[in-house]
């Protein structure tokens, strides 16, 4: 937990530096969307592990039987959703890193409920994790151009894009 409030922390202050007074409410509702969807999906992939590892455990029925699995799937549904709604609010450059919010509450969640072991690599992978997060907020560009249906037919009737088919 306390990597994710110095992710929030480090994100919030970027934003307030390199966004601007304007963007800063707009970005910052897009951050906490961001952050709380990847939280969302790292508590259902736990539950829906837990689950897996219960019925493998029990020798019993099929893990898509569990109500608690099923509602691991909404949870993750429910997530990916604020994942992509964060999009609407901040750029991708400042969205697409906070997906180590996932990996690190993952970490901590399955170390706490699950009862799995934490090694010297999972806490050096965790740092470095947040430390490339901050790399990429701080220094990657914070700017979004609009894009239309035309500018996209544009590019698509364009030399490359022919080329890449």
């Amino acid at each position: 937990m306390v990597q994710v409030v110095l992710v929030v922390v480090v994100v919030v202050v970027v934003v307030v530096v390199v966004g601007g007074a304007a963007c800063v409410e707009t970005y910052l509702l897009g951050i906490i969307i961001s952050i709380c969807g990847n939280a969302l999906i790292s508590v259902s992939l736990n539950m829906q592990k837990y689950v897996h590892v219960r019925q493998a455990q029990r020798g019993s029925k099929p893990y898509y039987t569990s109500r608690l699995w099923w509602c691991g799937v909404l949870l993750m549904g429910v997530g990916e959703l604020g994942n992509f709604a964060a999009y609407g609010f901040a750029p991708a450059s400042l969205i697409a890193p906070l997906g180590c919010v996932s990996v690190i509450a993952s970490a901590i969640i399955s170390v706490a409920f699950l009862k799995e072991t934490l090694r010297a690599t999972d806490i050096v992978g965790g740092i470095l994790t947040i430390t490339g997060t901050y790399v990429l907020v701080t220094f990657a560009p914070h700017n979004s151009t609009h894009i239309t249906a035309l500018l996209v037919q544009y590019y698509a009737m364009g030399l490359h894009f022919i080329i890449y088919l």
